[in-house]
């Protein structure tokens, strides 16, 4: 399985991660900057109530596993620090992990790496130099670059093709090796 940002959360989940949604209301709290704090902010008072009530009534039961994945690529996971080592206690398959070096959208400490350091067996690890948040996606074609220019632009010295040339392969490798 290969997740990107929520993906990259989704696909934690779906290996056996256990998120606790209750941190994310401190967490908004205590980083009122954060994307999570800004996507609350938009939302409508009447979201965010029922927002709030839906993670209340989240428990260790309602995440879906699938026991039929073998192994799982992360990138840029969100809401990384909802797991903790007691909610990723259970991933027994192998997981290679990408972290932006300059992830504006997901920063470190709280997301990739706070997976890193919780995960049970270290995951292969890649850090990408001066990459930010959506330099994991495939490099834009002109029209998309129109249309939205904030997923399309990279940081100037960052080759976003050259990187996908190598994040591909290295991808590739990872899942041959894996389930081979």
């Amino acid at each position: 399985m290969f997740g990107f940002s929520s993906g990259g959360f989704t696909a934690l989940v779906a290996v056996g991660g256990v998120p606790d949604m209750s941190r994310i209301a401190a967490y908004v709290l205590a980083h009122p900057g954060s994307y999570e704090a800004q996507l609350a902010q938009s939302a409508s008072p009447a979201l965010r109530e029922q927002s709030a009530a839906a993670r209340a009534a989240l428990t260790a039961s309602s995440w879906v596993h699938d026991e039929r994945i073998k192994a799982a690529v992360v990138a840029a996971p969100a809401l990384g620090y909802t797991f903790g080592r007691e909610g990723l206690k259970d991933i027994s398959v192998p997981v290679q992990l990408w972290r932006a070096e300059d992830d504006h959208i997901l920063p470190n400490p709280d997301y990739a790496e706070a997976v890193r350091l919780a995960l049970p067996k270290p995951p292969e690890f890649h850090l990408v130099e001066k990459a930010d948040h959506f330099d994991f996606l495939a490099p834009c074609s002109d029209l998309l670059r129109r249309e939205a220019p904030q997923i399309c632009v990279s940081a100037p010295g960052f080759d976003r093709a050259a990187f996908h040339e190598t994040f591909n392969r290295e991808v590739v490798r990872f899942f041959r090796d894996t389930l081979s």
